[in-house]
Order: structure tokens, then C-alpha cells, then sequence
């Protein structure tokens, strides 16, 4: 459990907040430098702020970090203005982890799986009060849970196989699970997706006392069209030739440990690319912006708003590494912080989470064969997709009209100096497949992309959605207390001694509860008022107003929509038996925090 005094150690940084130097006084409204009547002195504006707003390495999160008097300045300004909330809601955390741990004890320690949802029994009542999704404490058995998650709470790594893929490892019963068709077959109808964590295989030594596994899976479309999992192969570093190779068929307790081990690769996965894939992503674009753009730019303004505490997030998580407070026990990751740190920047400067066109939420989904695909069927349920869709394309929308404002054609996008300057600053800010700025469909869909990493990414991978499913007990542990086996054969019982204790339990919720921000929930911190700032609208035209009512309008209509989905007859909401609600825009913050 943690205690006081290290969860503000760990959550002190995340109190460093910093938004570009204020707007000049005397403007009125954002202007384009073309319209400018003072240009030399707006010039020299962005000349001061490339002379305060420098690059450094930094060792987490892969993109550099910014240095310099006036990023250092108000750095130190907004640590000032938030340290004081962080450090009450780890006083709140801290304070139920003791409850928590107490109404464990309580009701009799764990003693069945079914015990564990005693750890969010009447508990965390502040700082997580809805508990985990609803189903995921009662449904965490059946199948279609399990794969499902892939396609909303943990969809980054899953795809479609396609017909020339090698295949992962052998599936000798493929053709009983599935009603006839083998492995090939699945493939070469386009119904087989993999998702490959064999690069977190871990020693039968590991240095932190938990054990783990690196994971291949199979999931495939059933002929009904359902999205169901077929195979789990568990990797132990060491034991690769001798790995087994789990399914549906086995005894219960077996297959339960193999989609729990799964969970940990994408638990973990979730808990530290997200650091590259959201905030890395978006920080070096907007840092390259800072030194390029005016602060009286209205594509400033709007970044500005997206971007309004990013620069808190990797000094928290590396101050945690260092003083070893994110790994507070009983320490339950299989992996070393060096590890954590490692994974994070390989996945970033491979361009994997760093590609910003790349991973643009259509292409990136499409290069997947999740969606759009001319091979297979599609898929029936796509939750993730369709809730990023709603929220995306609105945000797309306001975007459009926001650059059609001040832009009336393509040709005046490409000739406006400080954009065509913040193209080129992102070769030195190490963005990667960062576009051309030549249309305003072009800077549109980057505003889009750009709201979408701190947005969606974030809530998803940590925010409002890390606790809350992919990192729930006890269908997630973040480690176990025994070696993975090397033979079938586990029973439940045997199984509850791989399984956390309550202390280990509760450190897990008081570590990512972290991120969480309920008390923000029907506030206007949320997705829903993304562009309601007075601050931001009174220096805008009549038409980004009007959009930004418009978006505010839908947003306020899909939270309705989310709030009101229940179970069918069959105990299932869009084909999965657990209320998958990350992205409720009047509960997720419409920025990045941790």
C-alpha cells in the first residue's frame, strides 16, 4: 500500500502544469500574421519565446522535454497552482487504501475470485466510486468479455491476420473450437486476428519476486460473426520451446490463468505506452508549436486549450522510477522500472506511438484490418471505434469550421508563414510523419489528431478507463505471486495462490486510481466543454462560437446515450457483457492529466 508521504512523492509532478506565455495585452481577437498590422513585433514575440522555450532529452517518453527561462518560469508558476489539489486527492487516496484494506480483512480476506470485488465493496467512495465497470466483477469468466476488451478498453495491439501472414504458434484444436474451421482456415477467410506481447517475456527469476509472461493470442469471427478467443500462449524467458499453448477447451482455472495473463501484457502495455502514445505524441507537436507559432494565432489558441497541463505527466512517472514510489509494494509488475522506462522510449522512437499521421485513428485502425477491410468479415461490434468515432468526428467538425473562419482557401493556409514555421520545427522537435500543411483539411485533421492523443488515447489507456477495466480485480492482475506453470492442470484453489494479497490488492487500485478524476465528473472539466472557455471564444469569430456551442450540444447528447446503455436479453451491451462508458463526455476530462 502506499503511503502518504510517497503517493505525493509520486503525484508531486503532476502538479507541473504549463501553457505558453500569456497572450499579449492590447489584442483583442487571434489574428493570422498576414493580418497582422505590427508584424515586426509579433516577430519578435516568437523570437523571444524560441530563446525561452528550448530542447532536452528526457529519459522517459522518448520526445525532448522543454528547458529554458521562460518554459522553466512557468513551470515553476503552475506547480505552484496545482500541488495543492494533487496533494489532496493522494491525501484522499491514501486515506481509503486504509479503509480498503480494512473492509478486506473484514469480510473474511480472499478466499475465491469472487472475493475480490470486496476490495471495491463499499470502498473508494471519493476516489473511485463507481468501482470498475459494470460487469466486469461479475462476468469476468465468460469469453465474450474477455475478447471483447480487445475491442474497446484495450485495442492498440490487436489485427487481422492476413492471408500471407505466418502464423504466431499452432493451434491443434482449432477445428473443434470453432465448429470446423483450423487455424488456416480462419486466416485464409480473414476471421483470425493476433495480438503479440512475446516481447515481454520475463525470466522464472524475475528481480521483483512477481512472475509474468510475454503473450501471443488468437481471436477470430465466429459464423455467427461473434468475436471470440481461440488460443493464449503464455512465454517464459528461457522455457520458449516448451511453452503451452492454452484455449477454451482446458479446464477452467487453466484458461482463466492464461486470459489473466494476457490482461497483465495489456494492463502493462496500457499503463506505460500510453506515456509515448498520448502524451509524448501530442507534447512534441506542441512544443514545436510554442517555438513557432504567435501566441495571438488562433491555431495557438486552440492548441493552447487542448494542451492545458502536459507538461507534468513524465516528470511524475520518471520521479517515480527513480525514487521507486510508482513500484511501492508489495511491488506487483514482473518487470524493473529500467524495464518500464525502456518500453516506453523503444515504442516511441520505433515511431510505433509516435507516428502522427500514422496514427491517425482511421488509418491507424485500417492498417489493422480492424476496420475498412476488403479481407474477411467485418467486425459486428467495434465499441472502441464507434464512441471515438462520435467524439472524433464531432471534434473534426468543429475544426473545420474553425479553420474555413480564417482561412477562405487552401492556398492561404500554405502561405501563412508561422504555420509553414511549425512544419519545420517538428523535423528538430522529433515528431514523426508529422504532414504537410498545404490545405485547411490538412491543419484541421491535425487540431483533430492532435485533441484525439490527449483526448481519447489518454482516457482510454489511463484517465477513465486503466482502473476501471483493463487493470480490475481479479480479472487483471499486475503480477502473481508463483511461476507460470509448465504443466496443465490448475484448479481454482490452485489458482488463488497466484492471485494478489490484500495489501497487493490495494495497491493496485491506489496506484492507478491515481489518474482518476471523478470529482470532475458533470463539471466543466470534462470532454463535453473541450471548447467552452470564454477566455478562448471572445478572441474568436462568430462562426468558432457557433461550433463550439454545436460540438458542446452533441457531446452533451452522446454522454445521454452513454449513461443510458443496459444489457439485452442475452446480458450483453454491443456484444459485450460488461457497460464499456470510458469516453463519456460529461465524465472524461477534456485534458491530459495523470
Amino acid at each position: 500500500m502506499i503511503a502518504l508521504a510517497r503517493l505525493c512523492l509520486l503525484l508531486s509532478s503532476a502538479a507541473v502544469s504549463v501553457s505558453s506565455a500569456p497572450t499579449k495585452s492590447g489584442s483583442d481577437l487571434f489574428t493570422l500574421p498576414n493580418a497582422d498590422p505590427n508584424y515586426k513585433a509579433r516577430a519578435a514575440t516568437i523570437e523571444a519565446k524560441r530563446k525561452g522555450w528550448l530542447y532536452k532529452e528526457y529519459p522517459i517518453g522518448g520526445a525532448f522535454y522543454p528547458t529554458g527561462t521562460l518554459a522553466n518560469q512557468t513551470i515553476s508558476q503552475q506547480q505552484a497552482q496545482w500541488f495543492p489539489i494533487v496533494v489532496e486527492h493522494a491525501q484522499v487516496i491514501a486515506k481509503e487504501s486504509v479503509s480498503a484494506l480494512a473492509g478486506i480483512i473484514a469480510a473474511g480476506n480472499f478466499s475465491t475470485l469472487d472475493d475480490y470485488a470486496n476490495t471495491y465493496k463499499n470502498q473508494w467512495n471519493m476516489s473511485l466510486p463507481r468501482g470498475p465497470m459494470t460487469g466486469m466483477l461479475t462476468n469476468y469468466t465468460d469469453d465474450r468479455l474477455f475478447s471483447m476488451m480487445r475491442l474497446s478498453a484495450t485495442p492498440y495491439k490487436i489485427q487481422r491476420v492476413q492471408r500471407h501472414d505466418a502464423l504466431l504458434f499452432p493451434v491443434d484444436n482449432a477445428a473443434s473450437i470453432t465448429g470446423g474451421l483450423s487455424l488456416t482456415d480462419l486466416r485464409d477467410q480473414g476471421r483470425l486476428f493476433s495480438t503479440d506481447f512475446s516481447n515481454l517475456k520475463t525470466s522464472d527469476l524475475p528481480s521483483s519476486g512477481k512472475y509474468g509472461a510475454g503473450c501471443q493470442a488468437y481471436f477470430y469471427i465466429d459464423r455467427s460473426g461473434d468475436f471470440l478467443p481461440l488460443a493464449v500462449k503464455p512465454i517464459v524467458k528461457d522455457r520458449e520451446s516448451s511453452a503451452l499453448v492454452y484455449t477454451p477447451q482446458d479446464e477452467p482455472a487453466d484458461w482463466l490463468l492464461a486470459k489473466m495473463l494476457l490482461n497483465q501484457n495489456d494492463g502493462y502495455h496500457s499503463t506505460w505506452a500510453h506515456v509515448g502514445q498520448s502524451h509524448s505524441a501530442a507534447e512534441a507537436p506542441y512544443l514545436a508549436a510554442i517555438r513557432s507559432l504567435s501566441n495571438d494565432h488562433p491555431v495557438m489558441a486552440i492548441l493552447n486549450r487542448i494542451e492545458k497541463t502536459p507538461w507534468g505527466v513524465r516528470p511524475n512517472l520518471e520521479n517515480g522510477l527513480e525514487t521507486g514510489t510508482a513500484f511501492t509494494g508489495p511491488q506487483y509488475y514482473p518487470w524493473s522500472p529500467d524495464a518500464a522506462r525502456d518500453y516506453v522510449n523503444q515504442l516511441y522512437l520505433s515511431g510505433e506511438s509516435a507516428s502522427f499521421q500514422g496514427n491517425y485513428y482511421r488509418s491507424n485502425f485500417k492498417k489493422r484490418g480492424l476496420v475498412d477491410s476488403s479481407f474477411g468479415p467485418k467486425l459486428k461490434s467495434f465499441p472502441f471505434y464507434e464512441d471515438t468515432s462520435v467524439v472524433t468526428e464531432s471534434i473534426r467538425e468543429f475544426m473545420n469550421t474553425f479553420i474555413n473562419s480564417y482561412y477562405p482557401s487552401d492556398k492561404a493556409v500554405a502561405s501563412d508563414i508561422e504555420l509553414q514555421a511549425w512544419h519545420r520545427e517538428t523535423r528538430a522537435a522529433r515528431v514523426y510523419d508529422f504532414p504537410a500543411i498545404q490545405s485547411r483539411q490538412s491543419i484541421a485533421d491535425i487540431l483533430t489528431h492532435q485533441a484525439y492523443l490527449s483526448v481519447i488515447v489518454s482516457n482510454v489507456m489511463s484517465t477513465n478507463g486503466i482502473h476501471l477495466n483493463s487493470m480490475s480485480l481479479p480479472f487483471a492482475p499486475a503480477g502473481f505471486l508463483q511461476p507460470i506453470p509448465s504443466e496443465k492442470g490448475l484448479t481454482e484453489k490452485d489458482l488463488m495462490a497466484f492471485m494478489p494479497t490484500p495489501e497487493g490488492a490495494v495497491w493496485q487500485v491506489s496506484t492507478y486510481v491515481v489518474g482518476h478524476r471523478p470529482m470532475w465528473r458533470d463539471t466543466n472539466e470534462t470532454l463535453s466543454h473541450l471548447f467552452d472557455s470564454d477566455d478562448l471564444l471572445a478572441k474568436t469569430n462568430a462562426k468558432t462560437q457557433a461550433a463550439a456551442a454545436k460540438f458542446k450540444a452533441a457531446m452533451m447528447d452522446f454522454s445521454v446515450e452513454v449513461r443510458a446503455r443496459t444489457f439485452d436479453e442475452n446480458g450483453l451491451n454491443r456484444g459485450m457483457p460488461f457497460l464499456f462508458d470510458a469516453l463519456d463526455p460529461n465524465y472524461a476530462p477534456y485534458w491530459s492529466v495523470i
